[in-house]
């Protein structure tokens, strides 16, 4: 009797340890939230790219395209446009591009 107390106690045990979600798991797999707000049409050196405002930080940075399995259509958007999105520093646009590894609309 008593192993099998001790048996289900164990087994109760184990599946609420592996039930737990952490506070990663339900933000996403996304380390940043951004806004795009429209093509830079601007004619300078370091001008040109999708202005992307990531997490509110300044200057505005800029990008020239997005993932392959993106869903995202920017020649037909209208912006801005609310995202997530994981990305890398990038030396284009005079060392302010980036270069987005996954983005996802935020609805």
């Amino acid at each position: 009797m008593k192993i099998e107390k001790l048996s289900l106690l164990v087994l109760l045990g184990l599946l609420m340890f592996t039930s737990c979600i952490n506070d990663d798991e339900l933000e996403g797999q996304f380390e940043s939230s951004a806004t795009i707000s429209g093509f830079d049409m601007t004619l300078c050196a370091c001008c040109g790219g999708w202005i992307i405002d990531i997490d509110g930080q300044e200057p505005d940075k800029r990008f020239s395209e997005l993932p392959e399995n993106s869903n995202i259509d920017l020649q037909n958007s209208t912006f801005p446009l609310s995202v997530k999105l994981n990305w890398s520093e990038s030396n284009e646009y005079c060392n302010n591009g980036i270069t987005i590894e996954s983005i996802e609309l935020v609805n």
